[in-house]
């Protein structure tokens, strides 16, 4: 792991980007970095909360918020290449990310980071989802979990990976979440996304997404890719037991309807 206040990259091409889940400039980030992983690039996600001290349970767009928020997005699509979209619509509220951030640290040891980074972003801005609320992305995140390489059962067994606190299931990934705001404290942009290149100088808001959109055109990256469901469940080869299944529902009702 990284330590805290040394961030190194382990060659001169890597890129690695600190983000928040509720900011516009991130979630277009998001999606390029979408675009470089799937030409081969490897980009490393880290999650950050940019106000840990939003209450607990978020709270409601007021008109200063929506006016911000558009126009922070017109700014944002803006900068968008021909042919790149950037799906959404104004949220309903402006969530307490802490949930989310942890929701991603276990997905990133469980290997299937990149599928729930894309989870988390569609759900608060194109569906409109409360991602502060673990209960929200218990039943989001399941699916992706549950294919996952992590070896907690609350994880591999039912694909749980935010407990009822917002806070994350293991100690691992509790490491992780402190030192991704250590390194990002350190680094002293205060801004998301803050983007590390190989030469370890960092660039925030438009400049790291003139920086992803450089990477892009340099690869010759598809623009949109068209990728997996992320949300779907892995083949389940036997039936799960009727408690799991009422507790868990969702896809995983219909799979204890049609296996053997």
């Amino acid at each position: 792991m990284t330590r805290a206040h040394d961030v190194r990259l382990e060659d001169s091409d890597s890129l690695v980007v600190y983000a928040d889940f509720a900011a516009p400039e991130c979630y277009l980030a998001s999606r390029r970095v979408d675009a470089l992983v799937a030409a081969g690039i490897a980009v490393d996600w880290r999650a950050v909360e940019q106000n840990p001290r939003q209450p607990v349970n978020g709270r409601a767009l007021v008109a200063d918020d929506r006016t911000e928020t558009e126009k922070r997005m017109a700014a944002v699509t803006a900068l968008l290449l021909p042919r790149e979209q950037l799906p959404w619509q104004l949220p309903r509220m402006v969530p307490n990310t802490e949930a989310a951030v942890s929701g991603y640290a276990e997905a990133y040891g469980a290997e299937v980071g990149d599928d729930v980074r894309r989870l988390l972003y569609a759900a608060y801005w194109v569906d409109g989802s409360d991602i502060g609320s673990p209960e929200v992305l218990r039943r989001r995140l399941t699916g992706p979990i549950l294919r996952g390489r992590s070896t907690s059962s609350p994880l591999r067994d039912s694909g749980y990976a935010v407990a009822v606190s917002r806070g994350p299931i293991t100690t691992s990934a509790w490491r992780r979440i402190r030192v991704w705001r250590e390194e990002w404290v350190y680094l002293g942009t205060g801004e998301v996304p803050t983007l590390v290149a190989g030469d370890g100088s960092p660039s925030t808001g438009e400049a790291a997404l003139r920086r992803l959109e450089k990477e892009i055109l340099r690869a010759g990256a598809e623009i949109d890719p068209d990728l997996p469901d992320p949300a779907k469940f892995p083949v389940k080869p036997v039936r799960p037991p009727k408690t799991w299944v009422s507790e868990v529902g969702g896809t995983w009702s219909q799979v204890w309807k049609t296996c053997p």
